[in-house]
């Protein structure tokens, strides 16, 4: 009679025990999560684009450092005291920022519609499953394009430009094209003064 010692193996590795985590976030800050998801779920979604500056007012109560003359459209913003805009930055429609750590985005650039922010995730060689966050940060004059997504602890270089849905998992270089899945340096980015190719309507 053979034994598969593979199986064996298998059936003896201890299983994830999600009921053995314990959440060590203090009241106060549960409560502020709180009170921020009473201020964002119910009106937020619905103020239209022009009423950007009243979104802006609502994280600065709630300890957002916002520079002037930002936008901040109709984004999840999970925790306004973690987030830091440079002046002249966008965050798009349907962009998440998920920023258990902070989040800084440098001026002049954009994070544009439904690209995730994500600075949390789980450490999975542990059986109960913890979570951890690493903070993000965005250069001056950057553009994180439509649909992507950005691992916890990553950099994107002032100047650089990461293509539509692409997924950084390591930081990218200043003045930079990159772009893919894992994301990759294409080509160096060139500003220049050319007229725009095509008509804006």
């Amino acid at each position: 009679m053979s034994i598969d010692i593979d199986r064996l193996e298998e059936r003896s590795r201890p299983g994830v025990r999600l009921s053995a985590y314990k959440d060590q976030r203090p009241r106060a800050y549960l409560l502020k999560r709180f009170l921020w998801t009473c201020v964002q779920f119910p009106f937020w979604p619905h103020m239209p684009r022009r009423l950007s500056p009243l979104r802006i007012a609502l994280l600065r109560i709630f300890g957002a450092r916002i520079e002037r003359r930002c936008l901040v459209e109709s984004a999840r913003i999970w925790v306004p005291w973690n987030l830091r805009m440079g002046e002249f930055s966008v965050i798009a429609n349907g962009a998440e920022v998920y920023n258990l750590a902070p989040v800084q985005i440098g001026a002049n650039s954009v994070v544009s519609q439904r690209a995730y922010l994500c600075t949390a995730t789980h450490d999975y060689t542990k059986a109960d499953f913890p979570i951890y966050s690493k903070p993000i940060t965005i250069g001056p004059s950057a553009w994180v394009a439509s649909c992507v997504f950005i691992s916890p602890g990553v950099n994107v270089g002032e100047g650089a430009v990461v293509g539509a849905c692409s997924v950084v998992t390591k930081d990218v270089p200043p003045w930079t094209v990159s772009a893919g899945n894992p994301c990759r340096v294409i080509r160096s980015r060139e500003l220049g003064t050319a007229p725009l190719q095509g008509v804006l309507r």
